[in-house]
């Protein structure tokens, strides 16, 4: 069962599935490493918003976008990615992915095989989240087969893979911070304030 990675330590690392071990009768696909620096922390940090944040009009917040994960899979093969978000098979609310996005097959780019994932993007303000307290969140990107995953699946809803199939997975701690801060969020990837352009 997977659900929410507590971590006694602020500073613990999460197990990732990253390494290109394959399988039959289908690649398994998997991330480049390093992800972007931005990203690489074993806890990233959300500071929701800053007292300068909150006198703008209209108001800004900060969320975090992940960018520029790169997966390698053979470009002639069609892959899905879906982005979950403190995924629990005990809490069915939390198993829809938050973002999906298909990268269709291309069959123009012979013996190319990397693909980059459009970002998604973290913000707590969302009420689908249900995220009402500060703390360590889970945010995790499933990457396979757009034919290999098993839509029928009640174990592990919405990513379990058919038989012969394996995903990519990459895990981020987040630590959100709703308390408001001095000042402003930060602006640094990966966090970025909404509403643009207004709020730089």
């Amino acid at each position: 069962m997977l659900g929410v990675l507590v971590c006694p330590q602020i500073s613990c690392l999460i197990p990732q599935n990253v390494d290109p071990a394959q399988t039959q009768p289908h690649e398994v696909p998997y991330f480049v490493m390093p992800v972007p620096a931005s990203l690489s922390p074993a806890i990233l940090t959300l500071v929701r918003q800053g007292t300068q944040d909150a006198a703008m009009s209209p108001p800004c917040h900060c969320v975090l976008s992940f960018e520029g994960i790169t997966v390698v899979e053979d470009v002639a093969v069609a892959i899905l990615a879906k982005w979950f978000v403190d995924y629990d098979t005990t809490n069915l609310a939390s198993t829809p992915p938050r973002k999906s996005q298909e990268l269709v097959a291309d069959f123009n780019r012979p013996g190319e095989n990397q693909r980059t994932l459009d970002p998604y993007v973290f913000d707590v303000d969302d009420p689908v989240l249900g995220i009402g307290s500060s703390g360590v969140h889970i945010v995790e990107v499933v990457v396979g087969e757009t034919a290999g995953f098993d839509n029928t699946s009640t174990t592990l809803p919405n990513r379990a893979m058919k038989p012969g199939y394996t995903p990519a997975v990459y895990r981020f701690a987040v630590d959100v911070r709703l308390e408001q801060a001095v000042g402003q969020c930060p602006r640094s990837p990966p966090s970025q304030a909404v509403p643009a352009p207004g709020c730089r």
